[in-house]
């Protein structure tokens, strides 16, 4: 659908530049006679053309703009009032469906219409849009990974976690698109560079969210837990023995999409004027590839396994439905609290090197969010909040792995 509007919106500039082309050339022959000239150069008349030197093209540049400056801006619905429009910068009469345009400036402005109303159309009384179409923010993101469950044949249990991931940026965006940049505090001001990588993209209308998400960790983690080692309290032992790479993405619907906005609580683009919640539904798929080393461990705590094995792999992939509810709590005028949660259930495919082996079963997902937003007319602050875990269970294992990720957002909004 984006490359359609494109590819529409292309074809209308085209045809836009060739109607406008009479009237620049009429506005360069008003051009006066006399004009100030460069050295070595009399004037526009005298056979030098506007663009000779560069204080000429000033010199030309500035006559267009005074001229459309002084060209009062006439409203009156006649075939060429989108021009003068354009012109003007009154760009609202691309959306009014009683200006008249040429054919496709008329199909690309239908097109959005459709789009407007049939997935951003709100009840006003609940959620309003922002005028602002720009939107400029400080980020500061921390998050870690989590692991644990019962391993060797559901005969020791083990947790583990990794260090907290920091970084801090800016976000800039226009409407839909955004450009987010990012410095790792830990590369900066830590010791190790870090050895933790993610990224996510999400788009959201008022019936649709969708999100895509991909995350890894090849670097230190904690040991909180190894079995009866330590008579079974805190161990903690440093572990360089844990690989993870994870990645999926998900959809789903709003029932509740005209009172109820998902963009209000996380993208900055909405406001929720009332209290509102919606079910939701939707797919999911994810693959984790969870690797364990106890090799590297020191002897004294490899002799606490309670088998031979010294290394555990869950490597898998799931499909699942996820069936959930969210909630835009507006507890004090320009306050928000949001909760999202969606557990998912369906099918998990586990690959060859994995514990279990290639094999089907049962499949446990779990994601939730909380949001916290504050608006002051058109500065915002966000507190966001996400977990998203997988469970891996058979006869011999029991395995969950987690992802914490909190994020401070201040910003404006021009």
């Amino acid at each position: 659908m984006s490359l359609i509007l494109a590819f529409v919106g292309v074809l209308s500039l085209q045809a836009l530049s060739r109607t406008i082309e009479p009237d620049m050339a009429m506005m360069r022959d008003s051009l006066p006679v006399k004009a100030v000239a460069g050295e070595g150069s009399s004037a526009y008349g005298d056979g030098v053309t506007p663009f000779g030197s560069l204080e000429n093209r000033k010199a030309f540049l500035k006559h267009i703009r005074d001229s459309i400056d002084a060209i009062p801006f006439d409203t009156t619905r006649d075939d060429d009032y989108w021009r003068r429009a354009i012109v003007n910068g009154e760009w609202s009469f691309f959306t009014d469906p009683t200006v008249k345009k040429p054919l496709l400036l008329n199909i690309a402005s239908k097109a959005y219409n459709f789009y407007s109303k049939a997935f951003n159309n709100y009840d006003t009384a609940y959620v309003v849009g922002v005028k602002e179409d720009f939107k400029l923010m400080i980020i500061n993101n921390d998050w870690l990974d989590s692991y644990g469950g019962m391993i060797a044949d559901n005969d020791m249990k083990v947790f583990l976690h990794s260090n907290v991931n920091s970084s801090i940026g800016f976000h800039f965006s226009y409407m839909g698109i955004g450009y987010t940049y990012t410095v790792d505090l830990d590369n900066v001001f830590g010791g190790d560079p870090t050895k933790h990588r993610k990224w996510d993209l999400s788009f959201a209308t008022s019936r649709f969210s969708f999100e895509a998400y991909s995350s890894r960790n090849y670097g230190t983690v904690n040991i909180d837990r190894f079995g009866s080692y330590k008579d079974g309290k805190f161990a903690n032992q440093k572990f360089t023995g844990l690989k993870r790479v994870s990645s999926g993405f998900d959809m789903y619907y709003f029932f509740n999409h005209r009172k109820y906005s998902q963009a209000a609580a996380y993208s900055f683009s909405k406001i929720q004027k009332r209290s509102a919640g919606s079910f939701i539904a939707g797919f999911l798929t994810a693959t984790q590839n969870v690797d364990i080393d106890f090799s590297v461990l020191p002897p004294e705590m490899i002799e606490y396994l309670p088998e031979d094995r010294l290394s555990y792999t869950y490597h898998y992939r799931s499909y699942s439905f996820l069936v959930g509810y969210a909630y835009n709590w507006v507890f004090r005028r320009n306050w928000l609290l949001n909760v999202t949660a969606a557990p998912s259930i369906g099918w998990r495919h586990s690959y060859f090197d994995s514990v279990d082996g290639e094999r089907e079963m049962f499949a446990f997902d779990f994601r939730a969010r909380l949001g916290l937003v504050r608006n002051a007319g058109k500065f915002f602050y966000g507190l966001n909040v996400i977990l998203d875990g997988h469970l891996y269970h058979s006869k011999d294992h029991r395995f969950f792995n987690s992802l914490q990720d909190i994020t401070i957002t201040a910003g404006f909004r021009f």
